[in-house]
């Protein structure tokens, strides 16, 4: 009798042993596939968000893409911290741009930052700049940026204006944006592809 009811326990035992082996290799698997799946989703999702679009109240997002609203406020954020640099606040601004720049776009534009804050310091012109923004334009040939603006310059010698355009590119890496190209140039007209069809037929 006694033999009977080891046996028994022991088939029991058993039977909750394999159990366990078999529900931790589902859950390993599970675990694996999750992992894996972490590793290579290109989308998240977040609840709906003012000015934001999506269907059943969501917005979806990948890793090499943001939306254009957010890229205009990055783009516009940078372009006015490099229109107004002065003596007090570029080693500020050099530190704020250089986390939306590409390495060698910040290593040539902080050189000039550099060079503009010196030359302020040696003539003692020591007024602000400010940037007046105007207008911004993507042109989706180009696939580039453009931002229109009036840079006031205010200090004891002189107190003017000009208008300014700064011509940005931007990709995004694993939803962050790098702004690849950034150049500008005085006057109101974008050299977007409208300009440059314009130019070109001009030459010809």
């Amino acid at each position: 009798m006694q033999l009977t009811t080891y046996t028994q326990s022991l088939h029991d035992v058993t039977k909750w042993v394999n159990y366990l082996k078999i529900t931790n290799s589902i859950l390993f698997v599970l675990l694996v596939i999750v992992t894996i799946t972490g590793l290579f989703q290109n989308k998240i999702v977040l609840m709906q968000i003012p000015s934001s679009t999506g269907s059943s109240g969501e917005v979806m997002y990948e890793k090499n893409a943001i939306n254009r609203s957010s890229q205009r406020a990055i783009i516009l954020a940078t372009v006015s911290a490099i229109s107004q640099i002065n003596p007090s606040n570029y080693e500020f601004e050099k530190v704020f741009v250089q986390n939306f720049l590409a390495p060698e776009v910040y290593s040539s534009l902080s050189i000039q930052i550099d060079q503009q804050a010196k030359k302020m310091r040696d003539q003692h012109e020591l007024g602000s700049y400010y940037f007046d923004f105007k207008e911004y334009l993507y042109d989706p040939l180009l696939d580039k940026h453009f931002v229109k603006g009036e840079i006031h310059t205010v200090n004891a010698i002189k107190n003017s204006t000009q208008m300014w355009i700064y011509e940005l590119s931007l990709r995004v890496d694993n939803y962050k944006p790098i702004i690849t190209s950034l150049s500008s140039y005085p006057g109101s007209d974008f050299h977007n592809s409208n300009w440059l069809e314009i130019h070109n037929r001009d030459k010809s």
